[in-house]
């Protein structure tokens, strides 16, 4: 399919080759700025047109203008670097057409289409689908054998796995012990997914490849230039790297500039590519996923500290810590969360749980809350508030001073000063939240500050349900109460 122009080499980094090698159905490219995403792109593209011509590919960016001046724009000027040019009448022996019928000599090409905007044809057959995905509906009659996206990073959940992965099922394609092939088992058929893209913290891509698992691993990787995090599990595929690897490309000097002009944090992720790293906006800006994150055990010997959160939706929340000072220092860890859903989201199944989990438990039990669970509440006849009904169920853990909840909540904005600071280690108090509290680490994570210094609870609305609710805030309130009045002779509010 390539024209006679001469070849521009550029070499291929090894976290790029572990991409291209993947014979995976959804895979990860998460790397610094620079490592050659978009290059990656065209050379994926390039293959599967000139292997699979019969096979429809899609190349989508989230928005028309990222897609034309970035992504379609790099991808043309690597597959002009290997020859593949552009068809037109002053250009005879380019290989392609973009939004336009191809031309007529062009007898593989699909011509059964109304229009041919966003639609690249190759003199071989194949086709490319291209698009933003700011309207991701428009895509879904579509289908389409292999999908490339470009900075997946900004890129709605929905828009990924309930449209661009339903699409991804036209046959053609087969992985068949391990290589590919043009024919196989049903059960072989391979539709690959590409996400390439530089690094954030956005919570549903980092819970899509399971990258909570391996933080360590990866801190261990990415920041070295000789080696890069690779893992392949449940037919997915995620390489992270960094920009070093790419260095032969675009230079030295290229790298130490954005070391130069960003804060230490920022490098992290724009060159380092850790997907952990603090992007701005973010409520608890100190709290650190390496630092703050560890594998807690039970003591059954110093007394449990459990704070409330009584939302219903998505869940009605307590979490339970342990608490030690120690020379000065006071040692606070989250061990466990108690997060419940519908229909098992009531204060008193909350509290049921905690006595299934914590059975024998008899150095005593502290707890703390929102004030507003002390309102006369219509959940229960039984009962005033949700801390009475508290009171009874634990009435065998309690003790004449257990009720530590406040008569009003805190202010928002000092509270986030306060637990700022104690993440910064600015105060004697040292936190550690047990590894398998997901929603707790999630909330200090991903939970961002509102134009007025509050909590961004941005509200979602379940697709099943149609109920609306607050995604994150729930836990982090639940931690802000306690640590509010656990640590009061420490706090300015």
């Amino acid at each position: 399919m390539r024209s006679q122009t001469e070849d521009i080499i550029q070499e291929v980094s090894d976290p790029q080759m572990a991409i291209l090698e993947s014979v995976a159905a959804v895979n990860l490219f998460l790397a610094g700025t620079g490592s050659g995403k978009t290059f990656l792109g065209g050379t994926l593209s390039e293959d599967f047109i000139t292997d699979f011509p019969e096979v429809r590919g899609a190349i989508f960016a989230n928005t028309f203008d990222q897609l034309n001046t970035s992504t379609l724009f790099r991808v043309r000027e690597y597959w002009n670097s290997n020859g593949i040019t552009e068809w037109s009448k002053e250009n005879p022996s380019g290989t392609y057409v973009s939004g336009k019928e191809p031309p007529i000599q062009w007898e593989n090409c699909k011509r059964n289409f109304d229009r041919f905007n966003s639609i690249i044809s190759f003199c071989n057959g194949g086709l490319i689908f291209t698009g933003s995905l700011d309207n991701y509906m428009s895509h879904s009659g579509k289908e389409f054998g292999w999908c490339i996206l470009d900075e997946t990073k900004d890129t709605k959940e929905e828009a990924v796995k309930e449209v661009i992965l339903t699409r991804l099922r036209q046959p053609g394609m087969f992985v068949v012990d391990g290589k590919i092939s043009h024919t196989g088992l049903p059960n072989q058929q391979w539709n690959p997914l590409y996400c390439l893209t530089s690094p954030a913290r956005v919570d549903w891509l980092n819970d899509m490849f399971e990258l909570d698992k391996y933080i360590d691993e990866i801190s261990s990787k990415i920041y070295s230039d000789k080696t890069f995090f690779e893992k392949e599990f449940n037919n997915k595929k995620v390489v992270i790297s960094s920009t070093y690897h790419n260095v032969h490309n675009v230079g030295i000097n290229y790298i130490n500039n954005i070391l130069a002009n960003n804060s230490e944090e920022r490098g992290k992720a724009l060159v380092y590519a850790n997907p952990f790293a603090v992007t701005g906006g973010e409520f608890y800006s100190s709290f650190n996923r390496l630092t703050h994150v560890a594998k807690l055990i039970y003591n059954p010997k110093i007394p449990i500290h459990i704070s409330f959160d009584q939302n219903s939706v998505p869940y009605n929340t307590a979490t339970i810590w342990q608490v030690e000072g120690l020379n000065g220092i006071w040692n606070i860890g989250c061990i466990d969360e108690i997060c419940l859903v519908n229909p098992r989201n009531s204060t008193e199944e909350v509290c049921e749980e905690f006595m299934m989990r914590y059975p024998n438990h008899k150095a005593g039990v502290f707890y703390y809350g929102d004030a507003s669970g002390h309102n006369r509440t219509t959940m229960n006849k039984d009962f005033k508030h949700h801390y009475a009904i508290i009171e009874d169920k634990l009435r065998l853990y309690l003790m004449n001073n257990s009720d530590r909840t406040m008569n009003s909540n805190p202010s928002v904005p000092k509270r986030r000063d306060f637990m700022n600071l104690i993440f910064e280690n600015k105060l004697p108090i040292r936190t550690l939240i047990n590894e398998s509290c997901k929603n707790t680490i999630a909330d200090f994570m991903y939970l961002k500050q509102a134009l007025d210094g509050g909590k961004d609870k941005s509200i979602v609305t379940d697709k099943e349900s149609g109920e609306k609710y607050q995604k994150y805030g729930h836990c982090s309130d639940s931690a802000d109460y306690l640590y509010v009045d656990l640590f009061s002779k420490f706090y300015n509010g």
